[in-house]
């Protein structure tokens, strides 16, 4: 059997000479994660699991929480045997909805799943389980303990992670489509989770419910960051400090875009807006490949009435070069080629010549002029330290958007 897999997350199966499923694992790395199986020194376990193996299947994912939620959808569907056995017969732990009016969602072993109405897993790593869990109540909050209509808001009421069930705030029909929705995340229909979201999002939008609107587009936000690739915990034991990290991941950038230049401070530009109401724009600064929060900038964009992200991004761009801030080394606009190309024409226009490029969302692809879009493996340092800043760009943006819009709804 040859050591395969790719540097990506994802699940491996190894099958006996019948096809029997074996053994269900999940990697953040499957590369790495693999070839440590055809090392010497191997647990007697994990020996008699390579003797019996003839076969191995990989299934590569966008990132580590697809990886853990897949992993168990898979175990719960075959249960192999060397999963039960390498876990030294520990019970898995569970993710369970109970059959109630208002479903409390808890976590539990396969003998406390008695009187669940349905059931995800089981998850070999609890860990890693309460941590996606944790996150994901912020966005489809639930209840756990507290009583429907008991009249006192309980403890995660007061935390945002219970909808109102202790005080009647929210209807059962309401609190069953929370539900639902943590239940596609589990079953692993992220896509389609986030399409149901984005035809929510347009029809509050349609019946100018625009609160309700922002709130849907918050959660499909939410659901992206939840399942955004993450890097590994073994990177930062392996390098001797924080610094040298990101000194490499500068380095990595600079190779990619083919420059020669030292990337000291890194500039990045997001816009914000909702159906073109109060349209603002961010930028946020890196320094030695570190946030430098003194630097960041906010831009109230004036002049548009109707959504049009690749002029309001020329506005930002054009306005901020007219300032004698310290010139950046590079520019990324959060963007395809329409934002990246109202970026360079600013900058042209200002006699200037300052690398840019734009990172499209959709598949976290890095644009550039006159080439084909670069798509970097999900573990480069490069991809993480732009996706970095463009994160950081976006949340920037959105929390003025929200500023500006709040003050507005106040004053009507």
């Amino acid at each position: 059997m040859k050591k395969i897999g790719a540097n990506r997350p994802g699940v491996y199966l190894f099958k006996d000479k019948k096809g029997k499923v074996l053994y269900v694992g999940k990697a953040a790395n499957l590369k790495s994660r693999l070839n440590s199986y055809f090392r010497v020194g191997l647990a007697p376990r994990q020996e008699i699991l390579m003797r019996e193996a003839k076969s191995l299947e990989t299934i590569e994912v966008d990132s580590e929480t697809e990886a853990l939620i897949l992993e168990a959808n898979l175990i719960k569907k075959y249960y192999p045997d060397f999963n039960v056995q390498l876990k030294d017969d520990k019970d898995y732990l569970y993710l369970k909805i109970v059959k109630e009016a208002f479903p409390r969602v808890l976590l539990a072993r396969k003998k406390g799943l008695v009187d669940a109405q349905e059931y995800f897993g089981p998850y070999p790593s609890a860990r890693s389980l309460r941590v996606v869990l944790r996150s994901l109540r912020k966005v489809f909050p639930f209840r756990t303990s507290c009583k429907p209509g008991q009249g006192r808001a309980c403890f995660f009421y007061h935390l945002g992670l219970c909808p109102g069930v202790c005080t009647n705030q929210i209807s059962e029909k309401d609190y069953k489509k929370n539900i639902s929705k943590l239940k596609l995340f589990f079953e692993g229909n992220k896509n389609k989770l986030v399409r149901e979201l984005k035809k929510e999002m347009q029809t509050y939008s349609s019946k100018l419910e625009y609160e309700k609107a922002e709130e849907t587009r918050r959660k499909i936000e939410a659901v992206n960051f939840v399942t955004r690739p993450r890097r590994r915990i073994d990177e930062y034991l392996e390098a001797s400090s924080i610094k040298e990290i990101r000194q490499k991941e500068l380095q990595e950038l600079a190779q990619t875009l083919g420059m020669k230049t030292y990337l000291r401070r890194i500039e990045c530009y997001d816009i914000s807006n909702f159906q073109g109401s109060f349209p603002v724009g961010s930028m946020v600064v890196l320094t030695d490949g570190e946030v430098d929060r003194g630097q960041y900038r906010r831009f109230k964009i004036k002049g548009f009435s109707s959504p049009n992200d690749p002029g309001m991004m020329g506005e930002v761009i054009r306005r901020r070069l007219k300032n004698e801030w310290a010139k950046p080394d590079l520019i990324i606009v959060d963007g395809g080629k329409t934002q990246l190309g109202a970026a360079k024409t600013e900058i042209e226009n200002a006699g200037l010549a300052i690398p840019v490029i734009g990172l499209a969302k959709r598949n976290e692809e890095i644009h550039l002029f006159e080439t084909t879009p670069l798509r970097l493996p999900k573990d480069s340092g490069a991809l993480y330290l732009i996706t970095r800043i463009r994160d950081e760009a976006h949340r920037f943006a959105i929390s003025f958007y929200r500023k500006l819009s709040t003050k507005a709804a106040l004053l009507e």
